[in-house]
């Protein structure tokens, strides 16, 4: 696909692997030029190794479902683990593909199916409605802080963390997630303030599965432990998948209930629409999922030499599939700009596709969704006192402070 001057001219200066440009709002823009211009676009090695990205919502779906193709097993996301290697490629649920994928979700697939979670909506709606009342009687709020924990306490409560180990493994998994950014550090590089965030939240879960070997639970973490005596895991890939679950649960959820608050700011009739009419609370939840997109991308490696668009993608090399372009492209999405939480047709790709599509869908969506009423019955409208601070990253779509000032219904 030949490209205009201009367009060229821009991504020619685009590095898509810098956390910094996902900072600026600017960003979604510059996926357009993708979309419309170079659909299959190589970003040569500056940040990191160079690799291929594929913006449009046809191509993202179709590579993720090819498995035999694009393959899961090195690294799953862009980072400083595509420097050193990913100690999870080829044993973690992200980063397996065909039998062992299936193997690996069967362990803990029962602990996430939509009637396992159902059974933590009143804990989780108590969670909710405590965080909103205290925010509430405050009046100004950072909202990043007030939902920090809500999605924690929910996949806390299925791997079995005690309560007052929350706000520690809130801190990590920010830390593990955020490294990109400079201010979420905790060491002098994202690199070791990474690899240290992950090795803490190993180290806890060993510790966690020593105490269930002792006293079993109902939980996720004795399901690993038998699995371990099962010989289907070692104690390692027991503790990576720990760490895989908390991040994810933690993170994706956070940021889309700070974004869906921004998005109805942003659009109060929308706000006013949900507050008139809760039947719309399902496909208000689609909507902020499409519309945030919390997951940015996910990585594959070609398997085999491949052609798309016309661009040759040979074995070997990285494909970078951004779901949140996929979510915004016009091709698919009719006024893919516009936040509309009725909108009926809204296939978007926030929870993943084909095999690895996300393992806590029930969940998320659950969190959302009763996020959402909550804060209707709570929250009548809401004010920005200062500008929304992004959050450097190419993994996450969220934000580091949003102060707001609350006022009740």
């Amino acid at each position: 696909m030949t490209l205009t001057y201009s367009a060229k001219a821009v991504l020619d200066r685009i590095d898509l692997a810098d956390p910094q440009l996902f900072a600026e709002p600017g960003h979604h823009r510059v996926f357009r030029l993708l979309r419309d211009h170079a659909p299959v676009h190589w970003n040569p090695q500056q940040s990191e190794p160079g690799f291929w990205s594929v913006t449009r919502y046809e191509d993202c779906l179709a590579v993720q479902k090819d498995g035999a193709t694009f393959s899961s097993a090195g690294t799953n996301t862009l980072g400083a683990q595509r420097w050193t290697g990913d100690e999870g490629s080829g044993r973690m649920l992200t980063h397996t593909d065909g039998p062992r994928h299936t193997e690996l979700r069967q362990l803990v697939n029962r602990a996430f199916t939509p009637r396992a979670v159902a059974r933590l909506e009143p804990y989780i709606r108590s969670v909710i409605r405590q965080s909103l009342d205290e925010a509430l009687e405050q009046g100004e709020v950072d909202f990043v802080d007030t939902v920090a924990l809500l999605p924690v306490a929910s996949i806390a409560a299925l791997l079995g963390v005690p309560q007052e180990d929350w706000a520690l493994l809130l801190r990590l998994t920010t830390a593990a997630f955020g490294s990109a950014d400079q201010d979420l550090r905790t060491s002098p590089s994202a690199r070791a303030s990474a690899a240290m965030a992950h090795a803490q939240l190993l180290l806890y879960c060993q510790d966690l599965m020593s105490q269930r070997r002792v006293s079993p639970r109902e939980d996720i973490v004795t399901s690993l432990v038998e699995a371990q005596d099962k010989g289907l895991l070692d104690e390692e890939g027991a503790m990576l998948f720990f760490d895989l679950l908390l991040l994810g649960g933690n993170e994706t959820t956070r940021h889309g209930a700070v974004g869906s608050l921004i998005a109805f700011m942003e659009h109060p009739e929308q706000w006013q629409r949900l507050r008139a009419d809760r039947g719309l609370l399902n496909t208000a939840v689609g909507e902020v999922l499409r519309y945030v997109s919390p997951s940015q991308h996910v990585l594959r490696r070609a398997e085999r030499d491949v052609e798309l668009h016309g661009v040759r993608i040979e074995a070997g090399q990285d494909v970078a599939i951004w779901h949140f372009s996929a979510n915004r492209d016009e091709r698919v999405f009719a006024d893919a700009d516009r936040f509309d939480i009725a909108r009926t047709h809204n296939p978007h790709l926030a929870l993943g596709s084909g095999p690895h599509y996300c393992l806590g869908a029930a969940l998320a969506t659950m969190e959302l969704r009763l996020f959402l009423d909550e804060l209707c019955e709570r929250v009548g409208s809401a004010v920005m006192i200062e500008p929304p601070v992004r959050l450097a990253s190419t993994v996450i779509s969220g934000y580091k402070h949003l102060r707001v000032r609350l006022l009740p219904a």
